[in-house]
């Protein structure tokens, strides 16, 4: 497991072999029946099947392939909901995460000290210290990510775990997490992601709202709305508020053209990775990826039948949520946390492109379904068993 879990949180690259592995042996014990066990799953495979398909109506290859993560990412989601289906399995899990992402903060201090450089290195590419994309701004970390925004996200995931074990904790070992959220925070502001620290504070809105502190939650939501304020007022009292206004108007041109690419092609999208493979008549601006929204990307790449898979599992998400909250489970402030905050900073940005920042949000709506399985203790009919087919002992 925390060889699986190194692969995943040191390299954007290394994070596919587990998730290769997972696939290989979902194919190997024929087990797809098991795509069918509910809205999750099933949606990932439509996705998997709509994106196939509009890359091949497109020619276009690379979203062709692009495609197949979704089935690695379904892969996941079974194996998670076979093994983790109670609070302590859960917990167990996110606390080897949360140990395991301490080395990556330790890299990004050691980036920020420039004891590792930003010149390029072949094991800087493999760890994601140096993107093959020149981001041009070598002051701010990107961790283990291969992007300061990508890092942003993970390392504010980890203070919202670190607060959930804090709060838990007791003597000792509630001091060590507090030293720990409190690396987590420093490299989160190395990262200078204006986006990971807006979803921070509506992940920890919602965090508060789960967890029944009323009060708490609107404390943030003034915070967050008076700081932005203050931002937009005084830029240059934060980091990289020279060019705050100019970043608002690059989104905006990325914005308008790819919501020009969607009214071109509503239904189906230009495919996964269409936005950068657009022909520049088509796209007249900076060549991105990705919209820097979560919703206009996947308007823009998979049309309004993507977008409708998308609204369909967040509408029976909130239903699990919903079911998990009013049986008081524990784990939901953290789990809805985490969700809120990949999609408070989707609105600027589409950071589960990258299969680290996925797995986040695979596996805190994989926990979602499973705990709320449990809590139901449906029984399962025998033509769609809730069967525990991998082995612990090989992942």
């Amino acid at each position: 497991m925390y060889i699986s879990l190194a692969m995943i949180v040191f390299s954007p690259y290394l994070a596919f072999v587990p998730l290769m592995y997972l696939f290989y042996k979902l194919v190997r014990q024929h087990e797809w029946g098991d795509w069918n066990r509910n809205t999750w799953t099933k949606g990932i495979f439509i996705l998997f099947l709509w994106s196939f398909l509009v890359g091949l109506s497109q020619k276009e290859g690379y979203s062709m392939l692009a495609s197949f993560v979704l089935l690695l990412f379904l892969a996941v989601s079974l194996y998670l909901q076979d093994y983790f289906q109670t609070e302590q399995q859960i917990e167990l899990l996110f606390s080897k995460v949360y140990m395991v992402s301490i080395g990556s903060a330790v890299i990004g201090l050691l980036e920020n000290w420039n004891i590792i450089t930003y010149s390029p290195a072949w094991w800087k590419f493999l760890l994601g210290i140096r993107s093959f994309v020149d981001i041009e701004e070598a002051h701010r970390i990107a961790g283990t990510f291969n992007n300061p925004n990508l890092a942003g996200t993970w390392y504010a995931t980890m203070i919202m775990i670190g607060f959930y074990f804090f709060q838990q904790a007791k003597g000792h070992r509630r001091l060590l997490y507090l030293w720990g959220i409190a690396l987590f925070s420093l490299v989160l502001m190395m990262t200078e992601s204006r986006g990971a620290v807006i979803g921070c504070f509506l992940g920890f809105v919602f965090y508060m709202y789960f967890a029944g502190h009323k009060k708490k939650m609107l404390i943030l939501m003034f915070m967050l709305l008076a700081g932005t304020a203050l931002m937009l007022h005084r830029p240059e009292w934060f980091p990289r508020g020279e060019i705050l206004f100019s970043s608002i108007r690059d989104r905006q041109a990325i914005w308008e053209n790819t919501f020009y690419m969607f009214m071109m092609k509503p239904v189906t999208g230009w495919g996964l990775l269409g936005i950068y493979y657009a022909d520049p008549s088509v796209y007249h601006y900076l060549k991105v990826f990705h919209a820097h929204n979560l919703w206009l990307t996947i308007a823009t790449t998979l049309g309004v039948v993507g977008l409708g898979i998308l609204g369909w599992q967040m509408w029976a998400l909130l239903q699990e949520i919903r079911n998990l909250y009013e049986h008081q489970c524990r784990l939901t402030p953290l789990l809805g946390g985490i969700m809120a905050m990949i999609f408070g900073q989707g609105l600027f940005d589409f950071t589960v492109m990258s299969p680290q920042i996925g797995l986040l949000l695979i596996g805190s709506w994989s926990f979602v379904y499973s705990l709320s399985y449990s809590y139901r203790q449906v029984t399962v009919s025998p033509l769609l068993p809730w069967r525990t087919t991998y082995s612990k002992q090989t992942f």
